[in-house]
């Protein structure tokens, strides 16, 4: 069986399977990161984590159901200093025999109200039993734009240098992207966010999210892509500085991937 899993991670794509966990909440909302502030931004778009007041972090593990071994844990944080953000990521995806790692630190800086660019640099590490290790870089580049306090604008690209592992014998790539999005904040409750996004040799795919704080302790999300199409829906429990969210994903080809994570705002 752990053969078998080896086989199926990591033959399957060309691309790294785990280079986004961008945690339960985004999750849930269909993956839209672009233009959604978030401690897990770091992962998408990293000038969308400069909004934050205060430290906040987060970690979350997620349960890939095609396998009972198959995981990915991950933990997101952020700082902010006056008009500069900094942040720092780690995740591992894959079992024993198969391991994707990704440590990640973001700097975003603020330009008045309502612009902010930000920068992420990627330390990826690839290993798979009988073939060795491989390691890589990759950066990402973003813009957040605020306006009308209801909308956002967010455009970020991963890997726009297109770097690839140093080891030529896996194949492997880290898949450059393009992504836009726009989130909209029809009140305090209500937030609507969609993203477009190319992966290089893929589909565009489009994604819609919606995130409805039903009372103060208590959010409810829900979202769907088309290119694969999947469904995605979940909750958020907020009480005092603490964060429980639950997502989950539903894929027609790798069933259901439920995510867990737990936050704290400083």
């Amino acid at each position: 069986m752990k053969i078998w899993n080896v086989l199926l991670i990591s033959l399957s794509p060309v691309y790294l399977f785990a280079q986004n966990n961008l945690g339960p909440r985004l999750t849930a909302m269909g993956n839209n990161g672009a233009a959604v502030t978030d401690v897990w931004a770091i992962q998408s778009n990293p000038s969308a984590i400069c909004d934050f007041k205060t430290p906040a972090i987060s970690i979350s593990y997620i349960k890939h159901l095609f396998s009972d071994e198959v995981s990915t844990q991950a933990l997101a944080a952020v700082v902010p200093f006056k008009n500069n953000s900094f942040g720092a990521g780690f995740q591992r995806y894959g079992l024993p025999e198969y391991q994707e790692n990704k440590i990640s630190f973001a700097y975003a800086k603020k330009f008045g109200k309502n612009l902010s660019f930000g920068l992420n640099i990627n330390y990826h590490q690839l290993k798979i039993e009988n073939y060795g290790s491989s390691t890589g870089f990759s950066v990402d580049v973003g813009a957040f734009f605020q306006f009308l306090n209801h909308f956002a604008v967010g455009a970020f690209v991963s890997n726009p240098f297109k770097q690839k592992f140093s080891n030529v014998e896996i194949l492997t790539e880290i898949p450059p992207s393009y992504n836009i999005g726009t989130s909209f904040s029809a009140s305090d409750k209500l937030i609507i966010a969609t993203t477009v996004s190319k992966i290089i040799n893929h589909a565009i795919d489009v994604s819609l999210g919606i995130d409805y704080k039903i009372i103060d302790l208590l959010s409810l999300r829900g979202g769907l892509s088309v290119k694969p199409f999947k469904q995605y829906a979940g909750f958020g429990l907020n009480y005092r500085k603490f964060l429980l969210d639950m997502a989950t994903t539903y894929d027609a080809n790798l069933g259901y991937a439920p995510q867990i994570g737990i936050g704290y705002a400083f």
